[in-house]
């Protein structure tokens, strides 16, 4: 099969490469689409920081060349003996392998798993023609969702999870701070909460997709926006905000956003240190969640119900590319911050 591989920073190779094998609970995914996200593209711009190019993953015990991709939808070919049934059915795959068994598993929170691992992050995944997954990371895609907006259900998911680690009551006034990619599907996921959802960004295009995702009000702001630019612009107390950029500075401006005892989640994935006022967050007493990834066998099967009631392709541009121009087409732009919207990769075009 033909595969993109991650090899080095700035070194993914399109390339043959083995069929996966499929173990007895396993299931055999031939790829109709792998999203691309921020994610992959630091991995290949500025990594490797979670693929384990040279020391082992101690969940997966994968270690070296990686093929990448977490966002993938396609149809069951082949399964191991414990999965036969499912050969046929379409999929999403969550991506995110659970031991079931830990005391964060018991909880139900899979995704804190203690030896949690990511198909296309920590192990091979689904940037390729097949892929192997386990088939409780796997859900069935509704008739009346297309494996395109499929295609979406990863991310979607991560949006919806954010959502539900909030404390959101009816009525809150919810202020998004960054509507790219994931701020663009909490909007979606908050598309039926009671009451004002703000989204507020520096690009203007990016705030009418969200507006159209659901968003009641949009704010846009220039990069260098002070926290009483924000407190201006959006006159109303703000209940809870997300922070879903990930940008230097931006935790700072949600956190004197946000109301007195108010709640801020966040999301964007920011690994410099950031300064905080702390004295601030605690005389306010501001409540602070964080949240990563999501929960397959919850978030998952209700991003695809959505999907099929909701299609996004029609609202977030999508944009699907060719596996051999993934690197040019993909990669590339995301890197640069060139990209808009979704970009999927169809494997099945080389």
């Amino acid at each position: 099969m033909r595969a993109g591989v991650l090899y080095g920073r700035q070194d993914l190779r399109v390339e043959a490469q083995p069929d996966p094998h499929c173990g007895d609970d396993d299931v055999l995914i031939e790829v109709a689409f792998n999203g691309l996200c921020g994610t992959d593209a630091t991995e290949y711009s500025k990594g490797p920081m979670m693929v384990p190019l040279e020391s082992r993953h101690l969940g997966s015990g994968h270690v070296g060349p990686t093929i990448l991709g977490h966002e993938f939808v396609g149809t069951v070919v082949d399964a191991g003996v414990n999965t036969r049934s499912r050969v046929g059915e379409r999929v999403a795959c969550g991506a995110g392998v659970s031991c079931g068994q830990c005391d964060r598993c018991v909880e139900g929170r899979t995704n804190l798993c203690r030896g949690y691992y990511t198909l296309g992050l920590s192990a091979n995944g689904g940037l390729a023609e097949f892929v192997a997954a386990p088939s409780n990371t796997c859900v069935g895609i509704p008739d009346g969702a297309s494996d395109k907006e499929a295609g979406l259900a990863q991310p979607l998911a991560v949006g919806m999870h954010s959502v539900n680690r909030a404390q959101i009551t009816a009525g809150d006034c919810v202020a998004v701070l960054g509507v790219g990619a994931i701020g663009s599907f909490i909007c979606t996921a908050l598309r039926n909460h009671d009451g004002p959802v703000v989204a507020v960004d520096v690009d203007p295009k990016r705030l009418e997709v969200a507006r159209q995702l659901g968003a009641a009000e949009t704010v846009c702001v220039p990069p260098d926006a002070s926290v009483a630019d924000l407190r201006d612009a959006i006159p109303k107390a703000v209940d809870v905000v997300f922070e879903a950029s990930g940008v230097a500075g931006a935790a700072e401006k949600a956190f004197g956003l946000v109301r007195n005892g108010g709640e801020v989640t966040l999301v964007g994935l920011n690994k410099t240190p950031e300064p905080l006022n702390l004295s601030d967050i605690v005389l306010r007493e501001v409540n602070m969640r964080s949240t990563v990834a999501h929960v397959c066998a919850s978030d998952i099967p209700a991003a695809l119900d959505l999907l099929a009631d909701f299609p996004l392709t029609e609202i977030l541009p999508t944009r699907v590319i060719s596996l051999g121009a993934v690197v040019r087409d993909g990669m590339e732009p995301l890197s640069r911050g060139a990209a808009s919207g979704k970009i999927l990769v169809d494997p099945r075009d080389g």
